[in-house]
């Protein structure tokens, strides 16, 4: 049997599941876009392909461009405004889910740091994991 993740937004009138067990990655985002949008120095995201993901509820899209240089739709919920996912246009079959959003936020740990140029200073990263300059997905990141 497979187990589903889940989660939504703040209210619960947003919720979303994915039966992807094994997330293709898992990353902290520094780039000053996820800064302003989350209001802390990262968000922390894992990306699941956009065929296991499902979302109910009343949402509001976002459209801007990511750190990659192209689009990023963010979706929030229309009531409280939580960011719950997103979709780059870097990666058409993905989804970025927000980890704070889970249901289970243990379940979430980062396999690396990106857009660490852009980190603030008192930004307390884990010495851990490897670290990329700009996106872990364009060479050269």
């Amino acid at each position: 049997m497979t187990e589903i993740i889940e989660g939504g937004c703040l209210c619960g009138q947003v919720r979303y599941q994915t039966n992807c067990q094994k997330p293709l990655f898992k990353v902290n985002c520094h780039c000053r876009d996820c800064q302003k949008l989350s209001g802390s120095p990262y968000v922390a995201v894992m990306g699941v392909p956009k065929t296991s993901f499902s979302v109910t509820g009343d949402l509001n899209c976002f459209e801007h461009q990511g750190g990659s240089g192209g689009a990023m739709k963010s979706y929030c919920c229309s009531k409280c405004n939580s960011r719950i996912y997103g979709t780059p246009e870097i990666a058409k079959g993905m989804v970025l889910i927000v980890a704070m959003s889970l249901d289970n936020p243990e379940l979430y740990s980062a396999d690396a740091d990106m857009f660490v140029k852009q980190a603030v200073s008192w930004d307390m990263m884990n010495s851990d994991i490897p670290k990329f300059d700009g996106s872990m997905f364009q060479r050269g990141g």
